[in-house]
Parts: C-alpha cells; sequence; structure tokens
C-alpha cells in the first residue's frame, strides 16, 4: 500500500487569525505568531497545494490582500 501524498494546506490559526501554512499529513501545528499549539482540522483551510512552492505563494497573496485598508501600524505619526 502506497503512501498518501503529501498535500500543503495554507490555514487560519483560530487564535490570531493569521495564515501559516501546514503540511496534510500532520495533526497539529503551533503558530508562529502567538505560539498556540492547534489541531490542523479544527482550522479553516484557505487554500491547498500540491507543492510547497505554490503554498508559500498563495499564503503571501493572502498576506498581501489582508493587509490592504489597514494602517501600517509602523509608519503611524505621532
Amino acid at each position: 500500500m502506497s503512501k498518501p501524498k503529501r498535500h500543503y494546506l495554507v490555514v487560519e490559526c483560530s487564535n490570531c487569525k493569521r495564515f501559516l501554512l501546514a503540511p496534510s499529513d500532520q495533526k497539529t501545528r503551533t503558530c508562529p505568531y502567538c505560539e498556540k499549539r492547534q489541531i490542523i482540522e479544527n482550522l479553516r483551510v484557505e487554500a491547498h497545494s500540491e507543492n510547497a512552492k505554490e503554498a508559500r505563494l498563495v499564503l503571501q497573496q493572502l498576506k498581501i490582500q489582508g493587509r490592504r485598508g489597514k494602517p501600517d501600524s509602523s509608519n503611524s505619526e505621532r
């Protein structure tokens, strides 16, 4: 019996709502932003891909879209 092919998921952290990558064969993932450990099957999947490179490109696009319309806190005037 052959091993199932590995896919990559772009999921949304249920705690901080940021996007992260997770291999489909992993059961849990720790968010690199808020450090909350989560069960992958319970997370909202934004996209999936058969290769890591494509998944990273999707992740970048989602992050860019998420920043549109939000003020950049690093450039705020005092």
